[in-house]
């Protein structure tokens, strides 16, 4: 049952959804599988890298010397399988953990040379797939996308009376 107050929260007067095409989140969860399938391809191909080792030396690049919260709050990702994806990578080389001298449970994460030279090698082809991707897109939309996403997102934190 959807909340009355989630209905409140949209003055647009909206078409009604007669198609799962016409729902944003179908619409969302269909262009991110295409892209996740995509963004897998290449980095396979070029570097047997999976997607989620891709996002998470990334993410470790921009905030060193993370912890698995940390990380896990920035991707959005389940600490539990976060946590069985940091072991395996630590086990291929692309991560070091050190344990916090101050709190033992916690361990800080930082990227291997091996991660590093691949992240540079795959920046390339990650960026023209950027490129590919927002080809027949002005910065104009892509302002006003990233401004509707941003709105998109706040509002899936409402959880109502769920």
């Amino acid at each position: 049952m959807v909340s009355a107050n989630l209905g409140a929260m949209n003055t647009h007067n909206t078409p009604s959804f007669q198609t799962p095409s016409s729902f944003v989140t179908f619409r969302l969860a269909r262009l991110q599988s295409s892209l996740n399938a995509q963004g897998a391809a290449l980095l396979k191909s070029k570097s047997g890298l999976s997607l989620v080792e891709w996002r998470l030396i990334q993410t470790l690049r921009m905030i060193k010397n993370a912890s698995l919260t940390e990380i896990a709050d920035h991707v959005q990702m389940d600490k539990g399988q976060l946590s069985r994806k940091i072991k395996a990578m630590v086990e291929k080389g692309l991560l070091r953990t050190e344990t916090n001298k101050r709190d033992q449970r916690i361990q800080h994460l930082t990227l291997t040379a091996e991660a590093e030279k691949l992240s540079a090698e795959m920046m390339p082809f990650m960026d023209a797939r950027q490129q590919h991707l927002l080809a027949n897109v002005s910065v104009e939309d892509l302002e006003v996308f990233y401004s509707v996403i941003d709105k998109i997102e706040a509002a899936s934190k409402f959880r109502g009376d769920a």
